[in-house]
């Protein structure tokens, strides 16, 4: 259970993370050059929309995507699983280490560590849907 969730939560602030800097360089910069006093308003309906939009891709994960990191009974997980489980891990700590700097001590986001964890849930993510489909062929 904690692989599937764990799972769904990497996707999910991938997903997230894409949505940022698609909000961040297809709405927030072109915007603040042109209508500046826009940003804000408009940053607020991307975030909401992002938020929307990502549980919508989650819920099609959820139903779509059912077999991952569910095991039949007499199978166990191999090699693959462990390495995509770290990935995303390691994906988890770099967010909450980024996240922590900028509560606690007002650090500002850099983009490439952004896509440092973005790349950890991206190799979880991808290494995760692949060990699923190798399951599947086996089977049949």
């Amino acid at each position: 259970m904690f692989a599937r969730i764990n799972f769904l939560l990497g996707l999910g602030l991938l997903i997230l993370t894409a949505f940022y800097f698609a909000g961040a360089y297809l709405v927030v910069l072109p915007l603040s050059t042109i209508a500046p006093d826009w940003v804000k308003p408009a940053a607020g309906v991307a975030i909401l929309a992002a938020s929307g939009i990502t549980v919508q891709l989650l819920s099609i994960a959820m139903g779509e995507l059912r077999g991952i990191a569910l095991y039949a009974k007499g199978e166990r997980p191999g090699m693959l699983v462990v390495i995509s489980q770290g990935a995303i891990i390691l994906g988890h700590i770099g967010a909450l280490y980024l996240a922590s700097g900028l509560i606690v001590g007002g650090k500002p986001m850099a983009e490439m560590q952004v896509l440092a964890i973005a790349a950890f849930y991206v190799v979880g993510v991808a290494v995760a849907i692949h060990e699923w489909r190798q399951r599947k062929l086996a089977r049949t």
